[in-house]
């Protein structure tokens, strides 16, 4: 623990003085008495994670209020949606095993759901779903960890989900079904196999078009901009929109073409010179889906921007080098 860890006075105070208000009020009013139990367990929770907080970080701290407030809940269904739902929302902020945080997190809180009383008739709809996201975001860790095969699950994430939740529905309402309406059983098999067919189709599509990531790019690459501009110099500011053309949206042509522009001054290395063209020219980014997690997305549309900066900045930084500029 940090050795200048100072407790958070304020907040102590209205942990406590909450904590105190419910008493005073259940000497007083029936029923509340059942309420001090939960909120003694949470104080001492939340007070708990003020101090993990301050040791450990944020995400630590977060943690341990989660588990408190599951832990006051009382009943295990509620528990487990807090618990799971609280995981799956720190997950993403995970330098590692990110992924996996999140499938187990979702299976939790789905598993939870399944075992409130108004949901239990359709609870299989809800297991099937967070059996099949944690298969899939395991699927996407070894992805994450080098292996390109698992890739289109990754990006197909929510229809694996879809997928369990339609297979779960199934498995619901058939047992009931084939003894009062056997007929309905049969359209109702064609229905799921339809489904699985379409969602299985998605994770198989090789590029789905998403929603625009413009805006949130460029926000990414004005972190980027002055320090790449420091290090090209004012030789190339004239290249400052075809760079981010390429950065931001992916576009090749407008870089390319002004990469060629040069290409008539150096006959003698212009071998080197169509190496370091080609990097721009053949460049291809990991693709997402309408199907990826908006976090994935997020995740995957920031490296990019990041890979394709780095690019930038060694073919731009090689082309000084031929052109003989000084810095």
């Amino acid at each position: 623990m940090n050795a200048l860890f100072k407790p958070n006075l304020g907040r102590v105070a209205v942990y406590l003085g909450i904590l105190g208000l419910i008493y005073a009020l259940s000497t007083r009013v029936g029923g509340l008495e059942n309420l001090l139990r939960p909120a003694l367990i949470l104080t001492v929770f939340m007070m708990a994670g003020d101090t993990v907080e301050a040791a450990r970080g944020e995400k630590a701290g977060l943690a341990v209020r989660i588990v408190g407030l599951a832990l006051a809940v009382g009943t295990v269904p509620l528990a487990l949606v807090i618990l799971g739902g609280g995981t799956a929302l720190i997950a993403p902020r995970l330098e590692r095993f990110s992924r996996t945080a999140r499938g187990a997190g979702l299976m939790v809180f789905l598993y939870g759901l399944s075992l409130l009383p108004p949901l239990e008739p359709i609870g299989s709809v809800f297991t099937y779903a967070g059996l099949f996201l944690l298969a899939g975001y395991l699927l996407a860790e070894l992805h994450e960890r080098g292996h390109s095969w698992a890739e289109p699950v990754e990006r197909n994430l929510i229809g694996v989900g879809v997928l369990g939740g339609a297979l779960g529905l199934y498995a619901s309402f058939r047992g009931t079904l084939s003894e009062s309406h056997p007929s309905l059983v049969f359209y109702g098999e064609w229905l799921a196999l339809l489904l699985a067919v379409i969602t299985a189709g998605s994770l198989v599509h090789a590029h789905v078009s998403g929603s625009d990531p413009e805006e949130y790019l460029i926000s990414q690459w004005r972190r980027h901009e002055s320090k790449t501009a420091r290090k090209l110099g004012k030789e190339l500011e004239n290249a400052s929109k075809a760079i981010e053309d390429f950065v931001v949206r992916g576009r090749r042509g407008p870089l390319t073409a002004f990469l060629a522009y040069y290409g008539a001054r150096v006959f003698e290395e212009r071998e080197e010179f169509e190496e370091l063209v080609a990097r721009i020219a053949d460049y291809e980014g990991r693709k997402t889906s309408p199907l990826t997690p908006p976090w994935i997305r997020r995740v995957i549309e920031r490296r990019e921007l990041e890979r394709r900066a780095r690019i930038v900045e060694e073919v731009l930084e090689e082309l000084r080098k031929m052109m003989g500029w000084e810095k």
